[in-house]
């Protein structure tokens, strides 16, 4: 099955946006000393984190606000 070259555009645009975290956390853990899978691991962990509030129905969040 061919690929689009929008869905070619998309995997790019991805694949840039996945350096740039990976350069960021790099610079994180030569600044703290912190090993890069531990940064990696912690960066993971709060990105689920984040995905899963954000992903709660309004009413859901609003609960937890009280």
């Amino acid at each position: 099955m061919p690929v689009s070259f929008e869905e070619l555009q998309e995997v790019a645009a991805i694949n840039s946006e996945i350096r740039f975290i990976a350069l960021e956390l790099m610079k994180i853990s030569l600044q703290t000393g912190v090993p890069f899978e531990r940064v990696l691991g912690d960066f993971r962990k709060n990105a689920f984190k984040v995905k899963k509030f954000l992903s709660y129905p309004q009413a859901t969040a609003d609960k937890r606000r009280h």
